[in-house]
């Protein structure tokens, strides 16, 4: 196996093909809701997206406090909880499929990725912290496998029944539940047994806080331009004249290109960003070459190149920030490290919808990837500072080993 040629440790095997398995079930449904609320429980799309905006706020409030509770019990107790709690709220969904049923529901399941994902990105760290970068990677890279599998037959399983969109999620989150308990030790990942003075002391008095806060300021800028893509695109496409199918095989498209550019993000890391700073700048450069082609109106192919270049800009940053704040954080805080950046991911995506829509109202799809562009000048801004205030951590600027995956 690839992962074990790489020397992977096993816990780390385990978490990453628990998360292909959920990604697969998870990427089945996450496209749909909105289609799903609409067409099926008959709700208003300003109904369905108050919820979606509910289920978003009530994730940032999770991610914050699975931070702090990872450090304080474990992330995989905290972990364990997230599972069983996507497993029952989605489970939920497919036996019941009615809305007094799905609002509760699809607001707990928010909850529970919060719980699932903050957890998981500090036991990457703790049970292979000589792995740096690499082990968000490979968890990032095989996700992402995972969205490509799940949207590309999503809409064929949705055709013969939305229940079993949601019944195959349950189960994919229950077999990662099911993983992680018996493939992972609490041994493998002793992040909770640290000195008492690391246990009291205010996050805000850290070396690194700074360096934290320009993290999180980045990456939310990040998130409310990226957003657009999920939120907005498919309805300036559809405008356009382009079909619903269009757009999704885009997001089959990011799913191949992220597996299949994996030697080119290598050779880039080694090669031209040898630090997480570096990495940021080239990030921020790309996706905002491909908001800006986004802002003609060009023959399809114009979509997929601009994909490409958004993909190759996603690569370099949403695997790197969790990284950067995992190597910041000090003994005892690596969960609420991971916590403030999920939490500033959130606040970007809750955000974004937001402003993009009322883009959208006023100046239509040229607005929205004005508004996208802006959001990456400030995402720039926020990495410049970051670059500023991070050369008191050498850690965070040394070369790495580039991401055999």
């Amino acid at each position: 196996m690839l992962l074990k040629r790489l020397d992977v440790p096993r816990a780390v095997i385990v978490l990453i093909v628990g998360g292909f398995i959920q990604s697969v079930g998870n990427s089945l449904m996450w496209p749909l809701n909105s289609l799903f609320m609409h067409t099926v429980l008959g709700r208003t799309l300003t109904e369905a997206g108050t919820l979606l905006a509910l289920q978003s706020a009530v994730s940032l409030l999770g991610q914050f406090m699975s931070g702090f509770l990872a450090d304080r019990f474990g992330p995989k107790r905290v972990m364990i909880f997230g599972l069983v709690s996507a497993t029952l709220s989605v489970g939920a969904i497919g036996i019941f499929p009615v809305w007094s049923v799905y609002v509760p529901s699809f607001i707990l399941f928010g909850l529970a990725q919060a719980f699932i994902f903050v957890p998981l990105y500090a036991l990457i760290h703790a049970v292979w912290p000589e792995g740096g970068r690499r082990g968000f990677n490979l968890l990032y890279v095989f996700n992402n496998a995972g969205v490509a599998v799940g949207t590309a037959v999503g809409g064929l399983i949705a055709q013969v029944s939305f229940r079993l969109i949601f019944s195959l999620n349950a189960a994919a989150f229950l077999i990662y539940l099911l993983i992680v308990f018996i493939g992972v030790s609490e041994r493998t990942a002793p992040i909770h047994l640290i000195p008492p003075k690391e246990q009291t002391e205010r996050l805000t008095k850290d070396k690194g806080f700074k360096v934290l806060l320009a993290l999180g300021g980045g990456i939310f800028c990040t998130w409310g331009a990226y957003i657009q893509l999920v939120t907005i695109l498919p309805v300036v496409m559809n405008q356009l004249g382009f079909s619903l199918f269009s757009y999704s095989v885009l997001w089959t498209v990011n799913g191949v290109f992220i597996v299949a550019l994996q030697p080119l993000l290598n050779w880039v890391i080694h090669t031209w960003t040898q630090s997480f700073k570096r990495q940021f700048y080239l990030a921020t450069a790309l996706l905002t070459i491909g908001f800006v082609i986004l802002l003609g109106k060009f023959p399809y192919i114009s979509y997929i190149i601009a994909m490409l270049i958004l993909t190759l800009g996603e690569m370099l940053i949403l695997p790197a920030v969790p990284a950067a704040a995992a190597q910041l954080a000090p003994l005892g805080k690596k969960g609420a490290y991971q916590g403030i950046i999920g939490g500033a991911s959130s606040g970007g995506r809750m955000v974004g919808p937001l402003l993009g829509g009322m883009m959208y109202d006023f100046g239509g799809g040229s607005g929205v990837w004005g508004l996208a562009i802006v959001f990456m000048g400030a995402s720039l801004v926020m990495f410049f500072i970051y670059g500023k205030v991070v050369r008191g951590f050498p850690v965070l600027q040394q070369t790495e080993q580039p991401d055999m995956t």
